[in-house]
């Protein structure tokens, strides 16, 4: 038999001889309980047969005594509290980094509702950057609270839900899992089977609370785009953050170009690539911030353009930040790899060898039904011994809240000013 066979019939064996010990002689275990369990069962059977390297960052052994635990669990666990349980557990697999593409979310259309708002972390805070009416003047305020517990608390509680590349893809993701009420509740911040929380915010030094109500998750979507939950708001005053429907345009900043990639979705345009040509270019600013990915398939044509500008002893400048992921952070790679270029901004939250390429699998009988991501292809595009999670920028320059909602690009700014000596 093979060893994984044994192992799920062992699991659920346990979980029915824990039930029955609570239960009337002879009594079966409650169905739901025994069902969600073979659900586990079955993500186990599946990390095993899909992905090629399932516990590269955990032992299995450990991994496999968190399911087991979690199963003898269920039969006290609410629905939000076995949310963020699986959350955790699959989290757990690339707690280690190289993974951060294997979420566990509710399946479409049981993702619950959410807060109406969108929140960024800046500067060690959990900050406002956006909120549906009526708490559009929310915008701005530093959270310190949620339902009374710290809003350093709050953050603690759900790092170990996020899976991860390296460090940054905590505060890229994290966020996002804390607008979702089945978050919330599960983790103990919000009451249970309560649509609202009380938010305790920071603003200009006076707080306040303030009672927040829940929307459908889909209304959230709906107002904030895409990728708002992890974003920062569209401003047509900061170029990195205007446009970010155009998945690519370029601009002249004087004699140097500036390449606006805010999806990995396009080839260098015909336009892009007459302004890569221009004699008189001084340099060539790649803006990937908040570029979250797209498809590895048009990667190569911009290392290739890219590389013969520098190859004309024209410098490049990369800007990221923590939403450079996916598709992005592999370019970046490919251009650190190619050039070495002169990386401005914040590290990103992509890695540079880590897997992707997810198939979902379905657990359809848990109280939420979930879907978890589970790697195929790992993409190396560093060395087999790169030892880094992510790229350090050669220039940090953080992002504040400060210039966040005064309208200030300082990382563009460093971009366009003196380069290190290595570049001239």
């Amino acid at each position: 038999m093979p060893r994984r066979a044994a192992t799920s019939i062992l699991l659920t064996a346990l979980l029915v001889a824990g039930c029955e010990a609570d239960s009337p002689a002879g009594a079966p275990p409650p169905p739901a309980t025994t069902a969600a369990a073979s659900d586990l069962d079955h993500l186990l059977d599946q990390l095993e047969t899909i992905h090629p390297e399932p516990f590269h960052g955990v032992p299995r052994a450990t991994w496999v005594t968190e399911m087991s635990d979690l199963q003898q669990q269920l039969p006290e666990l609410t629905d939000d509290q076995l949310v963020v349980e699986v959350m955790r557990l699959v989290a757990l697999l690339s707690r280690e980094g190289r993974d951060g593409h294997q979420f566990a979310l509710p399946q479409p259309g049981h993702e619950g509702m959410a807060l109406p708002l969108r929140w960024y972390e800046l500067e060690g805070d959990l900050v406002v950057t956006e909120a549906m009416a009526p708490y559009a003047d929310l915008a701005g305020s530093v959270v310190e609270a949620v339902d009374g517990t710290p809003v350093t608390e709050v953050l603690a509680l759900a790092e170990p839900l996020v899976p991860r590349d390296g460090p940054a893809t905590v505060s890229m993701f994290r966020p996002m899992l804390l607008l979702r009420m089945h978050v919330l509740r599960g983790l103990g911040i919000a009451a249970p089977d309560d649509d609202s929380v009380t938010l305790t915010v920071s603003d200009g030094g006076q707080s306040r609370d303030v009672d927040v109500a829940a929307v459908p998750h889909e209304d959230l979507v709906a107002w904030a785009g895409r990728f708002g939950e992890f974003r920062l708001p569209e401003r047509p005053d900061v170029a990195y953050r205007h446009r970010l429907e155009d998945v690519q345009w370029s601009r002249w900043r004087g004699d140097a170009l500036h390449v606006r990639l805010t999806e990995i979705q396009e080839q260098p345009s015909a336009a892009t690539l007459r302004r890569l040509e221009a004699p008189d270019l001084d340099r060539v600013v790649l803006d990937l911030r908040q570029n979250p990915g797209g498809n590895n398939g048009n990667n190569h044509p911009w290392v290739t353009a890219l590389t013969d500008v520098v190859e004309r002893g024209v410098p490049l400048v990369v800007l990221t930040d923590r939403v450079t992921f996916s598709a992005a952070s592999n370019l970046a790679t490919d251009l650190d790899q190619a050039v070495d270029p002169v990386f401005v901004g914040e590290p990103m939250g992509g890695g540079l060898n880590f897997w992707n390429d997810v198939v979902q699998v379905r657990l359809d009988d848990l109280a939420v039904p979930m879907q978890v991501g589970v790697s195929t292809i790992y993409w190396q595009r560093s060395s087999d011994d790169d030892p880094r999670l992510t790229i350090r920028p050669d220039l940090p320059v953080p992002v504040t809240a400060a210039d966040v909602f005064g309208g200030r690009d300082p990382a563009l700014r460093v971009a366009l000013g003196p380069l290190p000596d290595r570049l001239g």
